[in-house]
Protein backbone atom coordinates (compact mmCIF):
# COMPACT_ATOMS: atom_id res chain seq x y z
CA UNK A 1 0.00 0.00 0.00
CA UNK A 2 1.18 2.98 -1.04
CA UNK A 3 1.07 5.70 2.12
CA UNK A 4 1.97 9.08 2.17
CA UNK A 5 3.80 10.90 4.85
CA UNK A 6 0.61 12.77 5.42
CA UNK A 7 0.03 9.50 7.00
CA UNK A 8 3.04 9.75 8.98
CA UNK A 9 1.11 13.22 9.84
CA UNK A 10 -1.73 11.74 10.31
CA UNK A 11 -0.88 8.43 12.48
CA UNK A 12 1.74 10.58 13.51
CA UNK A 13 1.93 14.58 12.35
CA UNK A 14 0.87 12.93 8.40
CA UNK A 15 2.85 14.72 5.92
CA UNK A 16 3.55 13.27 2.07
CA UNK A 17 6.73 11.09 2.18
CA UNK A 18 4.99 9.58 -1.63
CA UNK A 19 2.00 10.98 -3.44
CA UNK A 20 -0.87 8.51 -3.44
CA UNK A 21 -2.07 8.23 -6.87
CA UNK A 22 -6.37 7.86 -7.21
CA UNK A 23 -6.70 3.82 -7.02
CA UNK A 24 -5.09 4.91 -3.19
CA UNK A 25 -7.85 7.22 -2.75
CA UNK A 26 -10.35 4.67 -0.65
CA UNK A 27 -7.22 3.79 1.56
CA UNK A 28 -6.27 6.90 1.84
CA UNK A 29 -9.85 7.73 3.08
CA UNK A 30 -9.98 4.72 5.72
CA UNK A 31 -6.39 5.93 6.90
CA UNK A 32 -8.17 9.12 7.37
CA UNK A 33 -11.47 7.73 9.32
CA UNK A 34 -8.88 5.72 11.37
CA UNK A 35 -6.72 8.80 12.76
CA UNK A 36 -10.17 10.90 13.41
CA UNK A 37 -10.85 7.65 16.20
CA UNK A 38 -7.20 8.20 17.52
CA UNK A 39 -7.54 11.94 17.66
CA UNK A 40 -10.01 11.72 20.34
CA UNK A 41 -8.11 11.38 23.30
CA UNK A 42 -5.58 14.45 22.39
CA UNK A 43 -8.38 16.74 21.14
CA UNK A 44 -10.79 16.19 24.57
CA UNK A 45 -7.02 17.13 26.43
CA UNK A 46 -6.21 19.74 24.70
CA UNK A 47 -9.65 20.78 23.82
CA UNK A 48 -9.65 20.85 19.99
CA UNK A 49 -12.88 21.14 17.56
CA UNK A 50 -13.52 19.13 14.79
CA UNK A 51 -12.14 21.78 12.77
CA UNK A 52 -8.81 21.21 13.98
CA UNK A 53 -8.77 17.67 13.85
CA UNK A 54 -9.88 17.85 9.75
CA UNK A 55 -6.88 20.60 9.85
CA UNK A 56 -4.44 18.31 10.84
CA UNK A 57 -5.34 15.17 8.74
CA UNK A 58 -5.58 18.02 6.08
CA UNK A 59 -1.49 18.83 6.42
CA UNK A 60 -2.47 22.38 7.39
CA UNK A 61 0.10 24.19 9.39
CA UNK A 62 -1.42 24.32 12.73
CA UNK A 63 -2.23 28.49 12.94
CA UNK A 64 -3.39 28.78 16.72
CA UNK A 65 -2.12 27.68 20.09
CA UNK A 66 -5.02 24.71 20.21
CA UNK A 67 -3.73 23.41 16.72
CA UNK A 68 0.37 23.36 18.12
CA UNK A 69 -0.61 21.48 21.41
CA UNK A 70 -2.88 19.23 19.60
CA UNK A 71 -0.10 18.14 17.21
CA UNK A 72 2.03 17.69 20.09
CA UNK A 73 -0.39 15.60 21.83
CA UNK A 74 -0.39 13.41 18.68
CA UNK A 75 3.53 13.59 17.88
CA UNK A 76 3.91 12.54 21.69
CA UNK A 77 1.13 9.65 21.48
CA UNK A 78 3.20 8.42 18.36
CA UNK A 79 6.56 8.51 20.30
CA UNK A 80 7.58 11.24 17.16
CA UNK A 81 8.15 13.45 19.97
CA UNK A 82 8.88 13.71 23.94
CA UNK A 83 7.31 16.88 23.67
CA UNK A 84 10.60 18.52 24.53
CA UNK A 85 12.66 17.30 20.86
CA UNK A 86 12.01 15.12 18.25
CA UNK A 87 12.46 11.37 18.69
CA UNK A 88 14.55 9.74 15.74
CA UNK A 89 13.77 6.07 17.69
CA UNK A 90 10.03 6.55 17.49
CA UNK A 91 9.68 8.35 13.80
CA UNK A 92 11.84 5.17 12.46
CA UNK A 93 9.39 2.48 14.08
CA UNK A 94 6.52 4.29 12.67
CA UNK A 95 7.68 4.58 9.44
CA UNK A 96 8.59 0.91 9.71
CA UNK A 97 5.13 -0.29 10.33
CA UNK A 98 4.01 2.10 7.59
CA UNK A 99 6.63 1.06 4.64
CA UNK A 100 7.63 -2.15 6.21
CA UNK A 101 10.45 -3.66 4.10
CA UNK A 102 10.13 -0.55 1.22
CA UNK A 103 13.68 -0.09 1.44
CA UNK A 104 14.10 3.05 -0.26
CA UNK A 105 11.39 4.79 1.57
CA UNK A 106 12.62 3.30 4.83
CA UNK A 107 16.27 5.25 3.55
CA UNK A 108 14.29 8.29 2.72
CA UNK A 109 12.67 8.46 6.20
CA UNK A 110 16.36 7.55 8.18
CA UNK A 111 17.94 10.53 5.94
CA UNK A 112 14.69 13.02 6.65
CA UNK A 113 15.13 11.86 10.47
CA UNK A 114 18.76 12.40 10.65
CA UNK A 115 18.65 15.69 9.89
CA UNK A 116 15.43 15.91 12.09
CA UNK A 117 17.04 14.72 15.36
CA UNK A 118 18.35 17.83 16.51
CA UNK A 119 15.00 19.45 16.58
CA UNK A 120 14.20 20.67 20.35
CA UNK A 121 12.20 23.22 21.94
CA UNK A 122 11.01 23.84 25.41
CA UNK A 123 7.64 24.82 24.13
CA UNK A 124 5.79 21.81 23.48
CA UNK A 125 3.26 23.01 21.09
CA UNK A 126 6.11 25.07 18.84
CA UNK A 127 8.12 21.90 18.93
CA UNK A 128 4.98 19.95 16.76
CA UNK A 129 5.23 22.63 13.89
CA UNK A 130 9.07 22.53 14.17
CA UNK A 131 9.33 18.91 13.93
CA UNK A 132 6.41 19.39 10.80
CA UNK A 133 8.31 21.50 9.20
CA UNK A 134 11.99 19.69 9.52
CA UNK A 135 10.49 16.54 7.98
CA UNK A 136 8.04 18.80 5.26
CA UNK A 137 11.53 20.79 4.16
CA UNK A 138 13.44 17.13 4.57
CA UNK A 139 11.38 15.45 1.95
CA UNK A 140 11.17 18.03 -0.25
CA UNK A 141 14.82 18.68 -0.53
CA UNK A 142 14.62 14.98 -1.67
CA UNK A 143 11.92 15.94 -4.54
CA UNK A 144 9.28 14.52 -2.45
CA UNK A 145 6.40 17.16 -2.71
CA UNK A 146 3.72 17.85 -0.02
CA UNK A 147 0.69 16.73 -0.84
CA UNK A 148 -2.40 19.13 0.01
Amino acid sequence: MKVTLRAIVLIAFVAACCKADDSDQEKKEQAKEMVRGMAEECKKQEGATDDDVEAMIEDKTPETQVQKCFLSCFQQQFQVSDGKKFNKDGFMQLCGMMFGDDEEKMNTAEEVADECSSVENADRCQLSVDIKDCVEKGLEKRGIKMEK
